[in-house]
């Protein structure tokens, strides 16, 4: 894990207070879209999304996640489900409620346009022995359920 992320995690679990999070998955051409840290290929995997801030709508922040992170628009997002996901960061607990869409771009063609993340189009087929977070989400897309769910819930190890 980066420097970066180590301080904000950090910083997260110091509040003590769970984050909202809003992410889209993307699905073209049996694929998914994911991104990493660019420093630390060997990290994990994740869902394109951000924190939820002051005066955003779930969907206004998703565009602007995705319009920041690359050069692609968001053309439709569909809400899919919400994640109650716990995570433990260097013995501190994080808590998340995470609320998923289903993405359209534009385009297929993604490239970064922040140097510290890289854009991967990974295979739908492998996606279950995939380093993708959370896992819950990952599971649900590989076995299909991602479409029908309304409430998961991912407990820190």
């Amino acid at each position: 894990m980066s420097l970066t992320e180590d301080q904000f995690f950090r910083v997260v679990a110091s509040h003590r207070i769970p984050r909202i999070r809003v992410a889209g998955i993307v699905v073209h051409d049996g694929a998914i879209l994911v991104q990493q840290p660019a420093d630390d290929p060997s990290s994990c995997f994740a869902f394109i999304g951000g924190e939820y801030e002051l005066g955003d709508t779930f969907e206004t922040r998703l565009r602007k996640e995705f319009e920041e992170e690359m050069n692609a628009r968001l053309i439709e997002a569909r809400y899919l489900f919400c994640v109650e996901n716990h995570i433990r960061h260097n013995g501190n607990l994080i808590q998340q409620a995470e609320h998923y869409f289903l993405v359209e771009l534009d385009r297929r063609d993604v490239s970064s346009r922040e140097p510290h993340l890289t854009q991967h189009w990974l295979p739908l087929a492998t996606i279950g022995k995939v380093d993708l977070r959370p896992f819950v989400v990952r599971d649900a897309v590989a076995d299909e359920t991602y479409l029908t769910a309304k409430y998961l819930i991912q407990m820190a190890d």
